[in-house]
């Protein structure tokens, strides 16, 4: 009998060392960071912030691991990640956001991810994503856990035009969309026409009509916010 208590006591106690000895921190000697779904060049800005978190020979524990995750979940350009550990070696994979549109306001494009982010600034945009210009006297740009973020309001304007537009089922070229303060602007470069348009419903409704009855719109000046849909055109 007593052998037997001594048997549990001594494979309970080497059990628990065992344990300890697996699950206590190592320290980190190589951090390697994949890009499983890539749709940008932000490793770069990525692999800084996680620098500036960890340090080689840091002991790599549990709340690392998830203070570490927490933090690459609040950066713009990740959608998802995995943070794992094997050995001395922390691997980090990185699902990247999605890039949607660009915004340009005061000289500069600004790439707006599906999470409503930045992504990053530039002189130039892409030709493959639409462009959206603002002209409001306010900045269309919040700061959230410290990295700018389009303002709700004007990505509503900007999902509010283009679902008008298609209603309005135009040929031919998209226009350029301007937001403003309380206009929206429409540019046809190649049909040399400009539109104004309110942000209410009312303007859009005659820009519709005058289509449905012209068919189609001259080159010119076009302000729909009136009813009196003033129009200057030249021939």
């Amino acid at each position: 009998m007593k052998r037997l208590v001594i048997f549990i006591f001594l494979f309970l106690f080497f059990g628990f060392v065992f344990y300890g000895i697996l699950n206590a921190p190592g320290h980190l000697k190589e951090v390697e960071i994949i890009v499983v779904e890539k749709h940008g060049n932000w490793k770069k800005q990525i692999s800084q912030y996680v620098v500036s978190l960890i340090q080689p020979g840091e002991s790599i524990s549990s709340a690392l691991i998830e203070k570490l995750s927490d933090k690459l979940d609040s950066f713009p350009w990740v959608k998802k990640e995995e943070v794992s550990v094997k050995g001395d070696k922390l691997t980090i994979k990185v699902w990247e956001t999605i890039p949607t549109f660009y915004l340009f306001f005061n000289r500069t494009y600004y790439l707006i991810g599906d999470n409503d982010f930045v992504l990053e600034k530039s002189s130039r945009a892409i030709r493959s994503l639409p462009v959206y210009y603002y002209k409001g006297a306010e900045s269309p740009f919040v700061t959230d856990r410290g990295f700018l973020k389009i303002r709700k309001t004007v990505k509503m304007e900007i999902k509010l035009a283009n679902n008008r537009i298609k209603e309005l089922t135009l040929k031919g070229e998209p226009p350029q969309i301007i937001l403003s303060d309380n206009f929206i602007t429409l540019i046809f470069r190649k049909g040399r026409i400009i539109v104004y348009l309110g942000a209410e419903g009312t303007s859009w409704d005659n820009y519709k009509k005058f289509i449905s009855l012209a068919g189609f719109l001259k080159p010119g000046i076009y302000d729909f916010r009136f009813y009196d849909m003033l129009t200057r055109g030249r021939k």
